[in-house]
């Protein structure tokens, strides 16, 4: 499935891995993910056929507890 991005637009993305479930938010739409491997402890952004630029990235360790 290929999905298009508009050029120009900024999408906020959050990413959540609890365990071996990954969630992936762009724009408020979730894509979920089962991971049987244990992930690594970098993150990596690429595009293909064009340009991305990245601002504001913060990574932690465990959830907020309010």
């Amino acid at each position: 499935m290929n999905i298009g991005l508009e050029a120009g637009h900024t999408y906020h993305i959050r990413l959540v891995v609890d365990d071996t479930i990954g969630t992936l938010y762009v724009d408020g739409v979730a894509l979920n993910v089962r991971m049987y491997e244990r992930p690594g402890e970098s993150l990596g952004v690429f595009a293909t056929d064009g340009t991305v630029e990245v601002r504001n990235v913060s990574i932690a360790r465990g959830l907020k507890r309010k």
